[in-house]
């Protein structure tokens, strides 16, 4: 006791010793509950949650089974090759980056299907262009993005200079009720 400073900066008699020794009996908790930890930093507590685990026999940021991840990597069939690595579109579909290869279908099978303007196919997910928000299938995308181009391969659909996507959200009920609406319109005969 005879050692420490009178001073609230580093005693125990002060508000700053009081932080600062919460933050190193926080710093030095191995936390082996698992629980949340606590630091306070100035006088404002932090809180950190834990990370969570990776579960055996997952993989990529979604957490699928090897199996699952199996069924979403496997080719469509709907080009007879792709210039990707497979290694490459798995650790891509895995994280969340890049649509499943499904199977498209001629007609519209969901409500929340989408169609792909490249090969006229409907899929329950496709992704989307960043630059021009246009719907594209993952084996069209791989066709037409090679591995080894990413910034020198244009946007199919608005000739922007990048092409990237991002996997698309379900669609909702508002707008499945204005895509339905606009299909009429372009359906319906033109009255004279």
């Amino acid at each position: 006791m005879g050692n420490q400073p009178s001073s609230g900066s580093g005693g125990s008699g002060g508000v700053g010793g009081v932080n600062r020794r919460r933050s190193s009996t926080a710093n030095n908790n191995n936390n082996s509950g698992g629980g949340p930890t606590t630091t306070t930093t100035g006088s404002v507590p932090t809180f950190r949650l834990p990370q969570l685990p990776q579960l055996p026999g997952t993989t990529g940021s979604l957490k699928l089974s090897r199996s699952e991840l199996d069924k979403r990597c496997q080719p469509s069939g709907l080009y007879p090759t792709t210039p990707w690595d497979s290694r490459t579109i798995r650790r891509l579909i895995g994280d969340g980056k890049l649509a499943a290869r499904l199977r498209g279908t001629d007609i519209r099978s969901r409500p929340t299907d989408q169609e792909c303007p490249i090969c006229f196919l409907h899929y329950a997910q496709v992704n989307i262009t960043k630059c021009c928000n246009a719907a594209v299938c993952t084996e069209c995308y791989l066709q037409v993005r090679p591995q080894k181009d990413k910034n020198t391969t244009p946007c199919p659909f608005c000739n922007c200079s990048k092409v990237t996507v991002w996997v698309a959200k379900m669609m909702a009920d508002s707008q499945i009720r204005k895509r339905e609406a606009e299909e009429q319109r372009c359906s319906s005969p033109e009255r004279e």
